[in-house]
């Protein structure tokens, strides 16, 4: 249901935020809205592997869907935190159909195998990159594809104000930083290390430090 008023989308994360399940009409229809967003499961794993071979170096070859299965297999063994992330795809797929209780096991799932907490409210598009775990998203927000989230990293909202970042195609999100409230951050650009994002960040920019700061475009 797209177009809900920008008041009823605050009081659904809101709601969210606090673990509950939105009653009113606006939250449930903005609830709907957002899953439905959601990639669809094949397509978000399949890209999130391909990523992921790319940047082990890995060769990308299949033959059909039994060669893609076998890689994204292969994946799920050798990489530190993939299988966590197909965890998380299988959840918002689940959701997307209105699967009750079963996507908060593969909530608990993503979290115990490699300490990835990915919020209802947040849309992953397909091929994110997620190396070795100790990642946070949770808040409404959108990562784009060929995003890489370092460990350690935060996305998130700030305290008293709804909405949280939009992250643009092949950003780079450095070990422990954080990107916080409703900005954006443009294609290509790169977070520093343990730098605290809290302006909009132009394409192609790199930004060091807390609050970051623009070293380079």
């Amino acid at each position: 249901m797209p177009g809900l008023p920008e008041p009823a989308k605050k009081v659904a994360e809101r709601v969210w935020a606090m673990g509950a399940e939105p009653q009113d009409e606006w939250a449930r229809a903005f609830r709907q809205e957002v899953r439905e967003q959601h990639p669809r499961f094949l397509t978000a794993v399949r890209a999130d592997a391909q990523m992921l071979a790319r940047l082990r170096g890995d060769r990308w070859q299949t033959s059909g869907g039994a060669g893609a299965a076998f890689q994204v297999l292969r994946l799920i063994v050798v990489g530190d935190s993939f299988f966590a992330q197909v965890c998380y795809r299988a959840k918002a797929a689940l959701q997307r159909r209105r699967v009750p209780i079963v996507p908060r096991l593969f909530h608990r799932l993503a979290i115990i195998t490699g300490q990835i907490c990915i919020g209802d409210p947040a849309i992953l598009e397909p091929g994110v990159h997620i190396p070795h775990g100790q990642v946070v998203v949770d808040t409404r927000c959108r990562i784009g594809t060929g995003v890489t989230l370092s460990p350690f990293t935060t996305i998130g909202r700030i305290a008293g104000k709804a909405g949280g970042p939009t992250l643009g195609s092949m950003v780079t999100v450095g070990t422990g930083a954080k990107v916080l409230g409703p900005i954006t951050v443009g294609r290509g650009a790169v977070i520093g290390a343990n730098a605290v994002v809290l302006e909009d960040v132009p394409d192609g920019a790199v930004v060091v430090g807390v609050p970051a700061r623009i070293v380079s475009k």
